[in-house]
């Protein structure tokens, strides 16, 4: 009866026990760097993928040996797979190392959708050669935006100085749900100008983009140049920049009165 005792009450302590235990940091092992895509956001567009490159800097008292797993995660259950990392020494003793590796993202696999555009993060376990480790979900952040574009931007070939004229464009992001574009409705794009001979761009009016994406904005001529649309972006959605359209701009002609009397 004693030995049926001993072994209901060892059955209850494993029933007690986790299946899992989360891995933690350990020893004197540390992540001074991740580097996504050198620094710089991400931008797809529909029927694009991305391959790019992912580093991690650490260091250890007795060298790394690897950084493994990693992944990246997004919103939405967004995760993308990184592959093998490869370290290198960055100083004589081995206590620091770059290890690098890439990812792939692509649209029009279905592995992203609309609403996982934004901030992701990198999920990585880093080993030491003296059985340290570093463990964090979330080691560093970078973006992860949809592509937009301006199209159809036109202005007026000519004008006279002084004369108020229409230039305008569509603004569209990428729609990662139907892999294809669409109007970027009630973004803000500012219009620029520079004069022939400058480099220096601008701001001469802003507009908001309509349901079809569409901005107009109605400016006095200044001058002989190019004018351009630029939409900043946002958290979810990159930059864009429209084509130069040039102007030339013809100077008020002079009248003469005749000789005086």
């Amino acid at each position: 009866m004693v030995l049926c005792g001993v072994a209901a009450v060892g059955a209850v302590a494993l029933l007690l026990v986790p299946a899992t235990v989360p891995e933690t940091s350990s020893g004197d092992t540390a992540v001074t760097a991740v580097r996504i895509n050198g620094g710089r956001s991400l931008e797809l567009g529909p029927g694009e993928s991305l391959t790019f490159p992912v580093e991690v800097v650490a260091t250890d008292d007795s060298g790394i040996r690897t950084v493994d797993p990693i992944g990246l995660w997004g919103p939405g259950y967004g995760a993308l797979k990184v592959a093998p990392l490869v370290c290198t020494p960055l100083d004589p003793a081995g206590r620091a190392a770059s290890c690098r590796g890439t990812a792939t993202v692509t649209a029009p696999s279905r592995q992203l959708y609309d609403d996982q555009a934004g901030t992701w993060f990198v999920d990585l376990r880093v080993r030491a050669k003296d059985g340290d480790r570093y463990v964090a979900k979330a080691a560093a952040g970078f973006s992860l935006k949809r592509a937009a574009r301006l199209v159809d931007a036109t202005a007026p070939e000519r004008a006279a100085l002084g004369e108020r004229v229409t230039v305008a464009a569509r603004l569209q992001q990428a729609d990662w749900d139907r892999n294809g574009f669409r109007p970027r409705y009630g973004s803000v794009a500012l219009l620029q100008f520079r004069p022939s001979g400058s480099s220096v761009w601008t701001t001469v009016a802003s507009a908001g983009a309509d349901r079809d994406g569409l901005l107009r904005a109605e400016v006095p001529a200044t001058g002989t140049g190019e004018f351009q649309w630029w939409a900043p972006g946002d958290q979810w959605t990159g930059p864009a920049l429209s084509p130069p359209q040039p102007i030339a701009v013809a100077p008020v002609p002079v009248h003469d009165d005749g000789p005086a009397a």
